[in-house]
């Protein structure tokens, strides 16, 4: 699969038109991703809540590693560690991947989550399980 194509998959994956992510940028190593604010996505409290928060953290990691791997290859999420910082509503949350370590078999990214003003929201890090496309199959820890 060629990366263009890699990268089209992931933008055209169901859960990120089911909760509204969209991929801005994918390229060496760096993601940027957005998700816009719905009341479908709080919790009872009327915040953003922290799984839709963490779909786009892992989401910006992911493709911040698939824009660096090879075009027989695939990244899958191993690991993902989150830490949240401020409670948000009605704004408009971005979340931008960077690459910080890639190996034959795993990657980490580092990822920022960040309103449109700027505003820390949470911190990720996003490990990979880097497969060849042929060992599809498998799971990604093996």
């Amino acid at each position: 699969m060629k990366k263009d194509a890699q990268l089209k998959l992931a933008a055209e994956t169901p859960y990120f038109e089911h909760l509204g992510i969209k991929i801005v940028e994918a390229i060496n190593g760096y993601a940027r991703l957005t998700l816009d604010f719905r009341d479908s996505l709080t919790h009872p409290f009327g915040y953003f809540h922290g799984g839709a928060i963490a779909s786009l953290a892992d989401s910006a990691g992911v493709n911040s590693v698939l824009s660096i791997i090879g075009d027989d290859e695939k990244a899958l999420t191993l690991e993902m560690k989150i830490n949240y910082f401020l409670p948000i509503k009605d704004v408009r949350i971005y979340a931008e991947g960077r690459v910080i370590h890639r190996g034959r078999r795993f990657a980490v990214s580092d990822v920022d989550i960040k309103t449109d003003d700027g505003q820390m929201v949470a911190k990720a890090i996003v490990t990979c399980s880097i497969l060849l496309n042929d060992r599809g199959n498998q799971a990604s820890g093996t």
